[in-house]
């Protein structure tokens, strides 16, 4: 048997080198791990245990700090050679000491919510979170919390939300228990100090909840929008219930889509970046309102800007507000009606089958080197005049004619709020309230209107807004 006191490369002229290096191989990294593991546990400070998939990276970004500084912190001399379980001291959170991990706030929870949900103080979780306002958590928004015993001792108690009608006796029929359990799970001394939208537990075996009846299930499928993009809510309630919202300012359609109350709209492309509120009402049988409040993060979309230089009578349709207001109310008007029922199956494909994108949704555009701004507000498609174009989707014909600046125009109704629009075209082959099958010839790619060559602009309205067709294409509403 050979000895490392010459040269660990010894091992090289055994018949066993490659299990023998890969053997001693892994007892170093074995060595640094565990030193590290060490190392974090005799330190004050908040640790973390690695899980599959972290990497120092992830972790830094996950918790603030730089992988230098873990690496520092934690005497780890190659970043890549952290293991699943491993112990990681962080830095940056004074005063907070033992394990944390991450809690990603549900649709309806609220920071008033968190203590009882984490259990963990309030003071505990905003020194964590850097908390400045209480009141600006937002859907998806990672919050840094304690583990403790006691989280998973509550895990089989139930969690809900008071309405505002509710009463100590009304919360402990629902809970199926006395009024006096209720208070003491609760810690209540005052039950008339009991406010809606508290959140309080309850002693029922049910997976925990942080919304309030009648609602029962909330899916976002966008949590983390970007402007211009399209998001879909689907709820689902405990009985037959109207439900509508509100976004911003822009108000909110839902339709009874498979049994859930299913909205779609879009975040306007011009939208600044930030926290913006949705709000989401319930109207039971008994006429009850049940509001809920929460808030979408809205991200900056990145996109580019253009300028167009335009002939001399292309540019006079924009030198005339009079025309360009005139037009754009038409079209608004147009696509701000709205359809109920879905007129489409499965998803939306492509209206035209090249592929050459020339101009992408979202550019700001100026036009001649003038102050007016505007956005790009569809994808223009690259093609020689006169290739068809397609029905992307099942809908109903609600505009076909020739306008100034969009040229000939097309706008389909594909029901719930969403609407395509095709501009710019040498002929239109469809009629108004004609109904269209998916794959059906709507007309031909042309020049017309203010256009400075042959292409197809397509357009995608959700409740009255436009959005990056791109991102629509791979929308589910079911």
């Amino acid at each position: 048997m050979h000895t490392l006191d010459n040269s660990l490369f010894q091992i090289v002229f055994t018949p066993m080198r490659k299990l023998s290096f890969r053997f001693l191989l892994f007892l170093i990294v074995g060595m640094f791990a565990c030193h590290s593991i060490v190392a974090a546990e005799e330190q004050e400070g908040p640790l973390y245990q690695v899980k599959d998939g972290d990497t120092l990276y992830s972790i830094a970004q996950q918790f603030g700090g730089d992988v230098q500084l873990l690496q520092r912190l934690n005497g780890i001399e190659n970043p890549s050679l952290i293991s699943i379980g491993q112990i990681l001291l962080l830095s940056d959170y004074s005063g907070v000491s033992g394990l944390v991990d991450t809690y990603a706030v549900q649709p309806g929870e609220s920071f008033f919510s968190m203590p009882l949900k984490l259990d963990n103080d309030s003071n505990t979780l905003i020194k964590l979170n850097r908390i400045v306002n209480p009141h600006t958590l937002y859907i998806g928004q990672q919050l840094i919390y304690k583990l403790t015993d006691h989280l998973e001792e509550y895990n089989p108690v139930g969690f809900s939300v008071v309405g505002e009608r509710d009463t100590l006796l009304d919360l402990a029929i629902n809970a199926d228990c006395s009024p006096y359990e209720l208070m003491i799970l609760n810690d209540w001394s005052n039950a008339n100090l009991i406010l809606t939208g508290d959140s309080i537990y309850s002693p029922v075996s049910q997976t925990m909840s942080s919304i309030p009846s009648p609602f029962e299930d909330i899916v976002i499928s966008n949590e983390h929008p970007s402007q211009g993009h399209p998001v879909v809510i689907s709820i689902d309630t405990d009985h037959e219930t109207s439900v509508t919202g509100l976004f911003g300012d822009t108000n909110l359609n839902f339709s009874s889509i498979g049994g859930r109350q299913v909205s779609a709209f879009g975040v306007h492309a011009m939208s600044d970046p930030g926290i913006y509120q949705l709000l989401l009402t319930a109207k039971r049988n008994d006429g009850q309102l049940v509001t809920l409040e929460m808030r979408l993060r809205v991200a900056d979309a990145q996109y580019g800007s253009q300028n167009l230089m335009l002939a001399s009578d292309k540019a006079k349709l924009l030198e005339d507000e009079n025309v360009r207001a005139t037009e754009d109310q038409i079209i608004s008007d147009t696509v701000s009606m709205f359809t109920e029922n879905k007129l489409w199956e499965d998803g939306f494909g492509h209206p035209i089958s090249m592929n050459y994108i020339t101009t992408r949704f979202g550019m700001r555009r100026t036009y001649n080197g003038r102050d007016y701004l505007t956005f790009h507000g569809g994808v223009d498609f690259g093609a020689s005049e006169g290739t068809p174009i397609y029905a992307p989707a099942a809908g109903v014909v609600v505009m076909s004619k020739t306008l100034d600046i969009r040229g000939t125009t097309t706008i389909i109704d594909h029901g719930v709020g969403v609407y395509t629009g095709y501009w710019h075209q040498q002929e239109s082959k469809v009629s108004v309230g004609q109904e269209l099958a998916y794959g059906e010839l709507i007309g031909y790619v042309g020049n017309t209107g203010l256009s400075t060559g042959p292409h197809l602009h397509w357009e995608v309205w959700v409740n009255g807004v436009q959005v990056n067709p791109l991102e629509w294409i791979g929308q589910e509403i079911n």
